[in-house]
């Protein structure tokens, strides 16, 4: 089987509509807690879910999905972020190529998140990237008043109750929030680059072998599925976001051409990303209009190869 009929880069553009979430927050001040705000090129203001949030939780479910742990570096093994920075193993090796062969071997969320290590300096390039959620104007935000409640000091009893010589009763005790809701479509965009898998960014050799390779992206796949099955962020344990669509395109590369992204916020990005492909040889697109359609989508490629970087004392021999 060729190059040209495995999977090179996938690209993901979708929109999602998401209600009465709050998934991402500039901070709190006081007992306000401020909503995220983008400006665009046009100086619209809107709503956004930063990449790196959305980043997290893909490696999350990566972590979820990966049932030996054993599989982990140290750091990965409880999802602290200095990934590799934290592995002694990683850290006892002397050149940039030796740490990453070293961490490329020993974890997978470090194979595909990417890590930078201080000692000896080098870092490995995230295989998933994601742009930031974008509210496609307008996304409607509202502040809604969140008060908890406690039993506090006794409260003074009232003069009836000084009359009667009945008991004291408790006083209860309020502190009040203010925190954001938001409604509203999402545009989305993230590309994932199987070809880099298990690749070392220093030699270009690959530190894993194809099976190993394979289970990785198929993990990748699979992560990217739970995190729109079930979208994860800030204040989902009061605010859990209502799914009430989920549409878009995969897109996918199979020469060693990138492969395109046009945002979503643009109402014509299908059409145009149609056009594209008709252009450029080995690009191929395959449209959703839905969660489970999505789901499908992904399913339908789990059992496609990985495109194989030759390098060029490789190629002489062949």
């Amino acid at each position: 089987m060729g190059n040209n009929s495995k999977i090179y880069e996938i690209a993901i553009l979708a929109k999602a509509t998401w209600n009465l979430h709050s998934l991402n927050n500039e901070g709190t001040v006081g007992n306000v807690t401020e909503p995220r705000t983008i400006v665009l090129a046009d100086g619209t203001k809107t709503d956004g879910i930063s990449g790196e949030m959305l980043k997290h939780i893909h490696a999350q479910n990566l972590w979820v999905l990966e049932g030996d742990k054993n599989k982990l570096c140290e750091s990965c093994k409880n999802l602290e972020p200095m990934r590799a920075d934290g592995s002694k193993v990683v850290r006892g090796e002397k050149t940039p190529s030796g740490a990453v062969k070293k961490s490329l071997k020993g974890c997978m969320i470090c194979d595909l998140h990417g890590f930078l290590v201080q000692k000896p300096t080098v870092a490995r390039p995230s295989t998933v990237e994601f742009g930031w959620a974008l509210g496609v104007p307008q996304v409607h935000r509202d502040i809604h008043l969140h008060a908890r409640h406690a039993v506090g000091e006794k409260a003074k009893p009232t003069k009836e109750e000084q009359q009667n010589q009945k008991e004291e009763r408790p006083e209860t005790a309020q502190m009040v929030y203010h925190r954001p809701t938001r409604s509203g479509v999402y545009a989305i965009i993230s590309i994932f680059a199987p070809w880099r898998i298990g690749l070392n960014n220093v030699n270009y050799d690959y530190e894993i072998d194809q099976d190993i390779r394979k289970q990785r992206y198929l993990l990748a796949l699979r992560a990217y599925q739970g995190m729109f099955s079930r979208p994860d962020g800030a204040m989902t344990s009061t605010r859990l976001p209502h799914s009430d669509g989920f549409e878009g395109l995969v897109v996918i590369s199979r020469t060693n051409f990138p492969v395109p992204v046009i945002s979503p916020l643009k109402q014509t990005y299908q059409e145009e990303m149609e056009k594209i492909a008709q252009k450029i040889s080995g690009l191929e697109i395959q449209k959703f209009g839905d969660l489970s359609g999505f789901v499908e989508k992904l399913d339908n490629i789990s059992n496609s190869d990985l495109y194989t970087l030759i390098k060029p004392e490789e190629k002489k021999k062949i």
